[in-house]
């Protein structure tokens, strides 16, 4: 449907899981991608397989946990495609504080977590701001997390929780900051996902079964599927920053295939009231 046709659009953590397929579809679609990622060798395959298909991409090498970074990113953008319509603020990490309680968790080891998962969007939508005002406004998505909007019980994602949570809210502020420059904010929330980010959370094979084996005893009955492809996921950024959504701003979309519905019914999870 070409429905990003003779857009630019930034993807960070677009060399694998969710942000890869983002910056697949995104060039499916008919944008001019810009891969954003510290893995330089993943992201320039991922580069390299857009413009395989006859579409523009270029990487860049990007932490999003340093301004310089970012700056030089928006940067590229502009001066590689001339313009930036679209940041997809995908980048995100579990790191230590998602395997301790907040009362056990070093600051610094809080720290991590929030540098990526909080500050490195406020950097990304910061940065992008001016260059999509200069465009003529445009679309911000983020990737947050069911964990941004529930309290998932019996874990130690304390930190990674406050994390996603500050991405929604941040998000909100953001939408109603930049509104008035016809530049649009939302974010995505996923469920589980067939992506590597369980690399960040330090969890071993035998760990990470074990949480599988405890989803799907919980789910069983519910006919609910308890894991995504990233590419479902990559369709609601796609909706999001598309003008098929432009009444669409400031807001938190679950994509999770139910299953906190049922977790919450389940007295498993505790729903934000907000």
């Amino acid at each position: 449907m070409a429905r990003l046709k003779d857009k630019v659009a930034i993807v960070t953590g677009g060399a694998s899981g969710l942000g890869e397929e983002t910056s697949k579809l995104f060039a499916e679609e008919g944008a001019r991608v810009v891969v954003a990622d510290v893995s330089v060798e993943r992201g320039e395959a991922v580069a390299a397989a857009i413009r395989d298909k006859g579409s523009e991409a270029v990487f860049q090498r990007t932490d999003v946990a340093s301004s310089e970074d970012v700056r030089a990113l928006v940067a590229r953008a502009e001066e590689t495609f001339g313009r930036l319509d679209i940041m997809v603020a995908n980048a995100g990490i579990g790191g230590v504080a998602s395997r301790k309680s907040l009362e056990e968790l070093e600051e610094h080891e809080l720290e991590e977590v929030l540098q990526i998962n909080l500050k490195g969007l406020w950097r990304s939508l910061k940065y992008a701001a001016p260059a999509i005002r200069r465009a003529g406004g445009g679309a911000m998505t983020s990737s947050a997390s069911v964990a941004g909007l529930t309290i998932l019980g019996g874990s130690n994602l304390g930190g990674y929780t406050a994390s996603k949570h500050g991405a929604v809210g941040m998000t909100k502020f953001f939408a109603a900051e930049l509104a008035a420059d016809g530049i649009r904010v939302n974010c995505v929330c996923p469920g589980r996902m067939q992506t590597n980010i369980d690399e960040s959370f330090g969890y071993d094979d035998a760990q990470l079964q074990v949480a599988r084996d405890r989803r799907e005893i919980a789910m069983k009955t519910s006919g609910l599927r308890t894991m995504a492809h990233p590419r479902e996921v990559a369709y609601l950024h796609l909706f999001l920053c598309s003008e098929e959504a432009s009444f669409i701003t400031g807001q938190a979309i679950e994509a999770d295939g139910g299953v906190n519905l049922f977790m919450n019914r389940s007295g498993l999870v505790t729903k934000n009231s907000e």
